[in-house]
């Protein structure tokens, strides 16, 4: 008798004793996600008025995205009312999306206007176009934003 055929029946059986653990899915609970804009607390920019790193202890999820927050109270205020707080894009910066330029945030780099948080990319520029912001307000902004997010996710 042929080694071969035996180390083949060998071969095939392990390949098909383990395909199973092959494509098993990962499982991942909010805890393991990288957490959005970069894992600080979205409820500090408005009640510290900066930027506060969160902990992974403390954690909410919001449409599709796990946030960081620095305690329990946040937590309870993030999730009474999430779309208060969290950022209006919180993947990439505004004023860089209404030119159709997909840039990602720096989430030290943020304007809170009316009730809208914004984060920008660092750049000294941005502090500039930030202050002008401010002054003119971001509704024409913000529309051109959202329109051409909407385009480039299609």
């Amino acid at each position: 008798m042929s080694r071969k055929p035996l180390a083949s029946t060998l071969l095939w059986a392990v390949l098909i004793l383990t395909a199973p653990l092959a494509v098993q899915p990962e499982v991942t609970t909010p805890g393991d996600a990288a957490p959005a804009i970069g894992g600080y607390s979205p409820v500090s920019y408005f009640t510290v008025g900066r930027p506060e790193k969160g902990s992974p202890r403390y954690t909410s999820t919001h449409a599709g995205k796990v946030y960081w927050l620095t305690s329990a109270e946040q937590v309870q205020r993030f999730e009474a009312d999430p779309d208060t707080y969290a950022p209006v894009f919180p993947d990439h910066c505004p004023y860089s999306l209404s030119l159709g330029r997909a840039v990602a945030i720096d989430p030290r780099n943020f304007l809170i206007m009316g009730d809208n948080l914004l984060l920008f990319h660092d750049s000294a520029e941005m502090d500039t176009i930030a202050r002008e912001l401010e002054a003119e307000g971001t509704d024409k902004m913000l529309d051109r934003a959202r329109s051409n997010l909407m385009r480039m996710q299609f």
